[in-house]
């Protein structure tokens, strides 16, 4: 088939899906293998999409547009028909000047910032963001968060457990033990996206000074576990930013990133929760085996290396028993690769997002 037959055949026809694939790789900056392995299919099948010599299935396209961080439809539906009527799923990727204003609004809360990450993962960053607020705008909901962000700067910049109790007593758990704390984030209404960041960021905060929220943007080949703990993290510098004013994104400084991880242990951990299990369970802090560790782990959500730790610091756990279980973790990582005994958290997959997607279709 040739371009004018294609043409002819109008929008979702083959050869304007392997030439949409093939316009948004190179719009990214990608190579057909790295798309390729993105995707889960080998370079030689992602050319002969491209080049209309096969027709991708719908989930084998479903795996490209995800890989390429787009809508289903920007590969598979074309333009709309001239004289109809259309209401894309998504914001066009030519976006408007406003939109583009709107993300060059929003402000870094901690050392990483959207100028730092490569082009291919920035440009999807911004898509994604971009195709949220699309959404949150079709459906008319609302952007504040129910949550509140703004703590007195004595408490959000020099007592990490304190800072944690506040934020759990005002999103109403207290000292409850929270499986996902990412959807309770998402339940107050701060807007959490995922994308193909590089290995060296895991999670960073962006403020969005005029709906007084903030974006969590997470990475998403990043286990579960560390994918929750690292989102907590962000949030912490983000609160720590708010508290200063919204004016000076919190450093990469040593004491900087211990405070972080102490928010984040704090909150996913609750001292008195911790203390209440190992009561109830008679566990003496020399009493810990690793198949006890690994159930319980399960329950917060975390890493056995990050549970074992956090009982260490609150003295549940002797120190040599945690570095027995610290190796243990490790020596299963380097075997198997993960998380032993792994959450089954899915990524994002019930996301406000993902909600808001569900509630537009059944319109």
């Amino acid at each position: 088939m040739n371009d004018t037959e294609t043409e002819r055949n109008g929008a979702g026809a083959p050869g304007a899906i392997g030439r949409a694939i093939r316009s948004w790789r190179e719009k990214l900056g990608l190579r057909q293998g790295e798309l390729a392995r993105k995707a889960g299919m080998s370079a030689a099948q992602l050319c002969h999409v491209e080049k209309d010599r096969n027709a991708p299935s719908t989930r084998t396209l479903q795996r490209i547009a995800d890989a390429l961080g787009v809508p289903l439809a920007e590969l598979a539906g074309g333009p709309p028909a001239a004289g109809t009527a259309s209401r894309p799923a998504a914001p066009n990727p030519e976006t408007t000047e406003d939109e583009t204003d709107f993300v060059s609004s929003l402000r870094p809360c901690g050392a990483t910032s959207l100028a730092d990450l490569p082009p291919a993962a920035r440009a999807q960053v911004r898509r994604r963001i971009l195709e949220y607020r699309e959404l949150e705008r079709r459906a008319g909901v609302p952007v504040l968060p129910s949550l509140p962000l703004d703590y007195p700067s004595e408490i959000a910049a020099g007592d990490a457990e304190a800072l944690a109790g506040a934020v759990r007593r005002a999103a109403g758990i207290a000292d409850a033990v929270l499986f996902d704390s990412i959807a309770l984030l998402e339940n107050k209404g701060l807007r959490v996206v995922a994308a193909d960041l590089p290995e060296a960021v895991d999670a960073f905060a962006l403020w969005d000074g005029a709906a007084r929220n903030v974006w969590l943007v997470l990475r998403k080949g990043a286990t579960d576990e560390r994918q929750q703990f690292r989102a907590m993290c962000a949030f912490a510098d983000a609160l720590r930013f708010v508290a200063g004013g919204a004016r000076t994104p919190v450093g990469d400084a040593p004491a900087d990133r211990a405070f972080a991880k102490a928010f984040a242990a704090a909150f996913l951990m609750p001292a008195a929760a911790l203390r209440e299990l190992c009561y109830r369970l008679a566990v003496r802090p020399d009493g810990w085996n690793w198949e006890l560790l690994l159930r319980e782990k399960k329950r917060y959500g975390v890493s056995a290396e990050t549970f074992a730790r956090r009982l260490e610091a609150l003295e549940l756990l002797r120190p040599s028993l945690r570095q027995e279980f610290a190796r243990r973790a490790r020596a299963w990582t380097a075997e198997h690769g993960g998380e032993p005994n792994p959450s089954h958290r899915k990524e994002l997959r019930h996301s406000r997002f993902g909600d808001l997607k569900a509630l537009l279709e059944l319109r």
